[in-house]
């Protein structure tokens, strides 16, 4: 029974984002003539990266299609995938619904934990940007939101982190360095661990047929 009901969640989770953005939109919203303007925005940062997760995956989804034959040149039709729904679902799950949420509530504690999200979200839509320069898809599942929302969220929060005396350069500052670092760790986590995996899979898959 538990096995089953981590497999469905494997396979749906992307779906029951949109339930848990309508969710907790509706908790947030009436919250805004009740906080300060940076702790509001701290509350919003988790719902706006769903909105982020939904266009990746289902509208209008295609990410990790997109991923698997523009970045890495495998057909996303073969049986093994580097990029398949497990590696999708648990990056997503430690990166965004554990590591947002978690920091962004820390932040009402202290606002230095939860700095660095801003410019995470700056890098990870310039990533998108680059991802769809090298992928030949500059409109990637992704970017919309990346750009519309993700940046001028950033702005804003890091002209209010400034305001709050949180550091003075917007542009050389230990924040920034983390969100950068954070952003980057993806990357390498593809190579050191997404790509080996793929490898042993393929490797298992060879010996079946043997």
């Amino acid at each position: 029974m538990k096995n089953n009901y981590i497999e469905w969640v494997k396979d749906n989770w992307q779906k029951s984002a949109i339930l848990v953005l309508v969710y907790v939109l509706i908790t947030v919203v009436p919250l805004y003539s009740k906080l300060n303007l940076i702790d509001f925005m701290l509350l919003l940062a988790f719902p706006l990266y769903l909105v982020h997760e939904i266009e990746e995956y289902i509208l209008p989804g295609g990410f990790s299609e997109f991923f698997n034959e523009n970045l890495l040149k495998v057909n996303i039709n073969n049986k093994i995938l580097p990029i398949d729904r497990e590696v999708i679902f648990w990056i997503n799950l430690i990166y965004i619904w554990l590591t947002i949420p978690v920091f962004s509530g820390l932040g009402f504690i202290n606002i230095k934990f939860a700095a660095w999200i801003p410019y995470f979200f700056i890098f990870q839509g310039l990533s998108h940007l680059g991802m769809g320069i090298v992928g030949k898809k500059i409109l990637n599942a992704g970017i919309r939101s990346s750009f519309i929302l993700h940046i001028p969220y950033s702005i804003i929060m890091i002209n209010l982190l400034i305001a709050n005396g949180v550091f003075t350069n917007p542009y050389i500052n230990i924040y920034m360095v983390i969100g950068f670092l954070f952003n980057g760790s993806l990357p390498l986590f593809a190579k050191f661990i997404v790509m080996p995996r793929y490898h042993k899979l393929l490797n298992e898959e060879k010996n079946k047929k043997i």
